[in-house]
């Protein structure tokens, strides 16, 4: 490992769901952070994970779990068993990176308006950057990422992050999802967790999560307990 003189934990922020209430396709709201002490780097086992990509005869690849599992856009010629592989291949970067991940989860049948959906995850968000804060007394700085994808999200970061004079705080601008495999990262456990909370809550997997995770015991076995470790 590779150590650079700046304690700065890098906090990658991705989302899974829709700001719909009532919404019966949609039960649950994730915003899944990937931690990351930027001292430490992750080069060669991104350098890894291109080579074992360009292996693959892919390039510049953008992992994007969602439409990797439904076989949609950028992956919709791709058979199950390669794009089985690309999605393995992200967990074994995965289980060998030194971070850690915290998913704020809301079931949206507790919830009844989208302003009270916001409410609760601003309130959980904040509740979390406290007890970070708590337990990483040595960092210097504390880098967002996000790619203004949902503007409610956007707002709640801002709101979290910004009034915290005290703190060196700063937002990555222009984050462009394809230029970070770390927030790939964070798009993968949004979607780990997703399929987790739907099995704790005796939901169905999908047909297409169904068929590409095997179920939901090799999912448990094979792809979750890859990256419940790192979970915080």
């Amino acid at each position: 490992m590779i150590f650079m003189a700046d304690a700065t934990l890098s906090i990658f922020v991705d989302e899974s769901g829709r700001f719909q209430i009532p919404d019966k396709e949609s039960p649950y709201y994730i915003v899944s952070m990937v931690m990351h002490d930027q001292r430490v780097s992750v080069a060669e086992l991104v350098a890894e994970l291109e080579r074992h990509f360009s292996e693959m005869r892919l390039s510049n690849v953008c992992f994007h779990a969602g439409p990797l599992i439904r076989q949609k856009n950028a992956f919709a010629i791709m058979d199950w068993s390669f794009r089985n592989k690309i999605f393995r291949r992200m967990l074994a970067f995965a289980s060998k990176l030194d971070f850690k991940y915290h998913c704020l989860t809301i079931e949206k049948r507790f919830v009844n308006s989208r302003e009270q959906l916001i409410s609760r995850l601003q309130g959980e968000m904040a509740g979390f950057f406290d007890r970070l804060v708590q337990t990483h007394p040595n960092v210097d700085r504390f880098k967002i990422y996000y790619d203004c994808g949902q503007t409610p999200v956007t707002n709640m970061l801002l709101s979290t992050f910004k009034p915290r004079a005290e703190l060196d705080i700063e937002f990555a601008q222009a984050v462009r999802p394809e230029r970070y495999k770390l927030f790939q990262l964070a798009d993968m456990i949004a979607t780990l967790k997703l399929v987790e909370l739907k099995l704790e809550n005796g939901d169905m997997m999908t047909e297409s999560e169904y068929k590409f995770f095997g179920g939901p015991r090799n999912f448990k076995r094979n792809y979750l307990r890859f990256v419940k470790s790192k979970e915080i």
